[in-house]
């Protein structure tokens, strides 16, 4: 089986699965039992599994589970590394997309679009295709590119403070 060296196209894919797992901790989060848990309805797990088969497995494997930090960025990274370390990219591939700087820059950009965007993506449930086509409108805007180009040539991990001051 021939596996692909594209880091562009690596980024992308690992990219889709941080975002969906975003979204699916946003609308399927709740409080049971002094505890958080990700409760996905049988009709939304059936929608997700023809739209998005792949994805789907995701969402399968997290659904009816504890959720917390450590949790979530383990069901994450073993996820990527399942459906894309080896199997679709070349094992020197994946390692590259975490330390690629227009990786960190799209996640540091969705986390940014995401809490502007929070009062109205939670007002109404929203599919995950809705949702990327929110962030794709948001994502083409001239402002966001020239920031986006801005964070890309500083060099500079957005998530990193840019001060040690304690704010």
């Amino acid at each position: 089986m021939l596996r692909s060296v594209s880091v562009k196209n690596a980024i992308n894919d690992a990219l889709e699965i941080f975002q969906f797992d975003q979204w699916v901790r946003f609308y399927f989060t709740v409080d049971k039992d002094g505890g958080l848990r990700i409760e996905i309805p049988e009709e939304k797990l059936r929608k997700l599994e023809a739209e998005y088969p792949v994805l789907y497995r995701f969402a399968d494997m997290v659904n009816d589970a504890p959720l917390d930090y450590k949790r979530s960025q383990d069901n994450v990274c073993s996820f990527v590394a399942s459906r894309l370390d080896g199997e679709k990219y070349e094992a020197t591939v994946l390692p590259q997309v975490f330390d690629d700087a227009r990786f960190k820059v799209e996640m540091y950009l969705f986390n940014v679009w995401q809490k502007m965007h929070e009062p109205h993506l939670d007002e109404e449930y929203l599919d995950f295709s809705e949702w990327m086509e929110m962030y794709e409108g948001w994502n083409s805007l001239d402002e966001v590119k020239e920031y986006r180009s801005k964070l890309l040539e500083s060099g500079v991990d957005p998530q990193t403070p840019a001060c040690g001051t304690a704010q």
